[in-house]
């Protein structure tokens, strides 16, 4: 019985979105971290999918199993009464072995078989040399060349995809709901000014004061999205479906764009410096406390005991976790052997780790030599996922498709953070 194509199409796209679901899931689950907004309209769009596939898949597998009852029945009436027929291949038919006359293959044809009234002696039992050249005659060779137009080109497993859209740097600080903010731009108040507190001089002499000032810190809001037009014999006839692959890729690059947009404003506002002298543990470890000291004391608003807040998070790139991170080990394995302290964790096939204590964030995006230590509070990035919008065009059978969403972000204090520059490394 001839497969359903239809049936099998169906069934094939909802197994690939039980599989894009599988993949979602295990590497949020891998990160360690909660759903993003656009995880979370993938997961909507998965289920809604399915959801529609088995509302076409349910009528046409009752349909197969009316048509299997049907088949078997027939098969029983139309059998023929002495079992299956088979129909003999002529010995004709070219195969490995051609005999150079009619008279050579009769003669193979009585050696088979024996000839009892033969003369010689050795032609009165069965030939076995004579039977394997008339098997090799009649039976043809057949192999994959001689029939290309019945071989498939399957396409094996999901549409690989090496984009990382796990945003690093955003989910370090959090990203804030901005639903129901109206505007273009808002802003965040910050206190620029403390009062004053002293001792009192004397008895009934005036106690220290100074008005408190805040001032406003604008976010301006920015629209990410990307478009694409795919026509409906894409969607329909591919396997994997392009449709899905397509939505993904969407979310996934507008995740990367907006990680790299904050990332790049970020480093960027950063104004204090700290040299590290060494590219050593020892080097590497003075640098890192100095800078921490710049950043609790720029911390501090103008007019107070300069009382800020300590670095809880460092921001590397590529090249400076490579460079720090191999430091690190290195260390590690020498206090490890000493039975020392912890000095850090860093591992060559994860990001995750940290130096002295403070949580380590790699941010691929981030420029080369760049080391940024701080507080993840004192600086926001504010996201509405708008999520996928489709727009279905009749007149020359297209779907129009566009994900995106807004975003905001902005530095509380710039002087809160502080950036470590790297020893120049002599090869």
């Amino acid at each position: 019985m001839a497969e359903n194509a239809v049936l099998a199409r169906l069934q094939e796209q909802r197994a690939e979105q039980i599989t894009f679901v599988d993949q979602l899931l295990a590497r949020v689950d891998a990160d360690g971290r909660d759903l993003v907004d656009a995880e979370k309209a993938n997961l909507s769009t998965a289920r809604d999918r399915i959801r529609q596939l088995d509302e076409q898949i349910k009528p046409l597998e009752e349909f197969e199993q009316l048509r299997a009852t049907a088949s078997a029945g027939a098969a029983r009436i139309g059998a023929p009464a002495g079992g299956a027929r088979t129909e003999a291949r002529p010995l004709g038919e070219a195969g490995t072995y051609a005999y150079a006359s009619a008279g050579a293959f009769i003669v193979d044809t009585l050696r088979a078989a024996g000839v009892p009234w033969a003369l010689n002696a050795s032609d009165r039992v069965p030939n076995p040399d004579a039977a394997a050249r008339l098997q090799r005659a009649a039976v043809a060779n057949q192999t994959t060349a001689d029939t290309p137009g019945l071989l498939p080109e399957p396409i094996i497993g999901p549409v690989v995809n090496t984009i990382d859209a796990s945003r690093p740097f955003v989910t370090s600080i959090g990203a804030r709901p901005m639903g129901g903010i109206a505007g273009v731009t808002f802003s965040r108040p910050k206190v620029t000014q403390h009062v004053d507190v002293g001792p009192q001089v004397g008895e009934k002499t005036q106690l220290p004061s100074r008005k408190m000032t805040i001032a406003q810190v604008p976010f301006t809001k920015g629209t990410y999205g990307g478009t694409v037009n795919i026509s409906r014999q894409d969607i329909d006839w591919t396997s994997p479906s392009a449709w899905d692959a397509l939505v993904q890729d969407l979310a996934d690059v507008y995740g990367a764009e907006t990680e790299a947009a904050a990332a790049a404003a970020f480093a960027a506002a950063v104004l204090q410096t700290e040299a590290c002298a060494t590219d050593d543990l020892k080097g590497w470890a003075a640098a890192l406390y100095l800078a921490a000291v710049k950043c609790y004391r720029g911390g501090a608003a103008a007019g107070a005991t300069p009382m800020g807040r300590l670095p809880d998070r460092m921001w590397v790139s590529l090249d400076m976790w490579a460079q720090v991170g191999a430091i690190v080990d290195v260390a590690r394995m020498v206090a490890s052997a000493n039975a020392a302290g912890n000095l850090g964790t860093s591992e060559l096939a994860s990001f995750s780790g940290d130096v002295l204590n403070v949580p380590r964030i790699v941010v691929p995006t981030l420029p080369d030599a760049t080391i940024v230590l701080g507080s993840s509070k004192l600086y926001e990035f504010y996201e509405e996922t708008i999520g996928l919008l489709s727009a279905v065009e009749p007149a020359i059978l297209g779907v129009e498709v566009a994900y995106g969403g807004y975003c905001a972000y902005g530095m509380l204090e710039a002087n809160a953070y502080c950036k470590v520059t790297p020893p120049v490394v002599v090869p």
